[in-house]
Parts: structure tokens; sequence; C-alpha cells
């Protein structure tokens, strides 16, 4: 893993990690509907909100993490939630993923976004999992994640 560099995004790396990310949508077999203008404004734009860092070995990515600062009164704090965190098959297995981790939260301290870390791990994904479950994640059993969107949400939207 040397001469692995982990940066957080501007703007002229945008390219690099929109192909990150495809890239772990592919490999999760996800759709993958963001575009760059908008991973531009919502990492570099005025009033960004996320973080995303890239990991990269001559100009090539070999990683990325994308996450956003989230509050928890039951934590006492913010902490970070990632929503994507990729590397490339070439040097997983090699702690890439717990470097990118702890800079991400390196970077959430700086923003006052440091007291955790909460992501979700896909239920056909052993390794991840694994993965996680020796960096001292620990799974919520009584937490279910949900989402809104659609016309759900627009009707929330446009009822308030």
């Amino acid at each position: 893993m040397d001469g692995i560099v982990i940066a957080p995004v501007g703007t002229a790396d945008i390219p690099l990690l929109d192909a990150a990310l495809r890239q772990l949508a592919t490999d999760l077999n996800d759709r993958y509907t963001a575009d760059q203008a908008t991973l531009a404004a919502a990492v570099c734009g005025p009033g960004a909100d996320c973080l995303a860092l890239l990991a990269t070995r001559n100009g090539s990515p070999m990683g990325a993490v994308l996450a956003a600062p989230v509050f928890s009164t039951m934590r006492g704090g913010a902490g970070l939630y990632v929503s994507d965190l990729w590397v490339t098959e070439s040097v997983r297995g090699k702690g890439l993923a717990r470097r990118l981790l702890a800079s991400a939260l390196q970077h959430g301290t700086q923003r006052n976004a440091g007291h955790f870390l909460k992501l979700t791990v896909y239920r056909d994904n052993p390794g991840a999992r694994a993965a996680y479950d020796r960096l001292g994640f620990t799974g919520q059993p009584d937490e279910t994640n949900m989402t809104l969107t659609g016309p759900a949400l627009e009707n929330l939207k446009e009822r308030p």
C-alpha cells in the first residue's frame, strides 16, 4: 500500500470520486444515479454538507469514503454517517478501509462530528461485515434503516 495518499476531494477530483463510487455501485450490483455536478455540489459547493476523501496512488483512485454529519441525542453529539466506502480489489484486506475511516473521523472531529461513526452494511456482503466487526463496529438490533423516496417524499415536501 506504499504510495497511497488520502486527501479531501476538491473540485478537480470529482471525476475520480465519481469513478470510485461508480465502481462501488458496480461491485455491489447497485444502481448509480448520482452525477458529477451533484457530487460537486454536495462535497465542494457553497454549503457543502458531505465529506469526501479519496485515496490515490499515482493519480489513480484506490479508495474513497463519502460521509455526512449526523447529530444523535442518544449518543450525545454529532458523528458521521458513512454512506459510501470503497477500496479497489487489489488492495482490499490491507488496511486502506481503516485508514479511510480514520481520516474521515479526523476530519469529522474538526467539524465537531467526531462522537461516532455509523454505516450500513448489506446482508449479502459478509466480507465487509467481517471487516467492520474487526474494527469494532456493532450491529444495532433495535434499529431498522428506513428510507422515504418518490411520491411519498414529494407528498411530505408539499404538505409540511
